[in-house]
């Protein structure tokens, strides 16, 4: 899905003195590196521009000392560009209130996700070839020559490599190697990075030996599931708990798939796969995502075999178109 460029970004970044920039619920690398790495770039390259990153981190990242502005008064809303990056609709995003007051004279998305949108007075550039939304930032960077802070280098890497599943997944190109390049050029500490995200706890790994040992296959899918109750005991987030991928890539098993009970006991559905269209199962169940890595949201864990025989079908045809 393409629509836009980044000169349609850039000329609406530009044209605003005062910009706030939204981030999704449940902030994972990709959002807050992109919305901060943006606020970065515009305040280093146009210094007389006022640039808000507003929303909660909620703990995440705080080693690259991630903290949002305070949301401003309805006076400066008015005056300004609203910016939605790695993310489309309002229930999506991180103080959504503040876009339902449809202040914002124009808003703009940056997204690599292959999905609609329902924003108000919205232009956008979305390139789901992209493998994540700081990869595109960071393109953005690129072209317009703009200059490139260590802080800016590490946070748009920090989106690039989690969204990427440090360059293993299928959308990682030779830009994304370029991109990257360009940041090492700049600063970029990836060792500082790594070592941050690869930091663990002997309760961490107490809390991966046992989801693991909640594996169950059905057909050619596996899943594993948490409880609300289960999490807790391991002094655990809904949020923190998602580790759908230790159980990826199981030969037979294309699709795998992770079943957490959330605060609200919703239960939030990571659907992950090497082939398979697993955003075509997320949109039948009022999620979406990309082809191989989506999400959705079910109201019990009675309907998680629904949900995996929808799996096992997409699986069926993937096969019987590949073969």
């Amino acid at each position: 899905m393409l629509v836009g460029n980044e000169k349609i970004a850039t000329e609406l970044l530009e044209k605003y003195d005062s910009i706030v920039i939204f981030h999704h619920i449940r902030p994972d690398g990709d959002c807050l590196g992109s919305q901060f790495g943006l606020k970065e770039l515009l305040e280093t390259n146009y210094p007389n521009k006022k640039v808000y990153a507003i929303g909660d981190a909620k703990g995440n990242f705080s080693f690259l000392d991630i903290v949002h502005d305070p949301i401003p008064s309805d006076e400066i809303l008015s005056k300004s560009l609203g910016v939605i990056v790695d993310a489309n609709f309002k229930e999506r995003i991180e103080c959504r209130e503040v876009l339902d007051k449809n202040l914002f004279p124009e808003t703009l998305r940056i997204d690599h996700h292959p999905n609609d949108d329902d924003l108000d007075k919205n232009s956008k550039w979305v390139d789901s070839s992209y493998i994540a939304a700081d990869e595109m930032i960071a393109q953005l960077a690129f072209v317009n020559n703009w200059k490139i802070t260590k802080k800016a280098a590490n946070l748009l890497y920090l989106g690039i490599n989690t969204d990427s599943g440090r360059f293993l997944y299928d959308k990682t190109s030779a830009r994304t190697f370029k991109l990257v390049a360009h940041l090492y050029e700049n600063g970029l500490e990836s060792d500082f990075i790594h070592s941050n995200l690869s930091k663990t706890s002997l309760n961490e790994i107490q809390f991966n030996s046992w989801l693991v040992s909640t594996l169950k296959v059905n057909g050619q899918v596996a899943y594993i599931k948490n409880s609300l109750e289960e999490t807790l005991k391991f002094n655990k987030t809904p949020q923190s708990s998602i580790r759908v991928n230790s159980i990826g890539n199981i030969e037979g098993y294309p699709i795998w798939v992770q079943f957490t009970e959330e605060e609200d006991h919703k239960i939030r559905v990571e659907l992950r796969s090497n082939g398979p269209l697993v955003n075509v199962v997320a949109r039948k169940w009022n999620g979406g995502g990309h082809d191989r890595a989506s999400g959705c949201i079910l109201d019990s864990f009675d309907q998680i075999d629904a949900l995996v025989a929808d799996c096992n079908a997409e699986v069926i045809r993937y096969q019987s178109e590949t073969k």
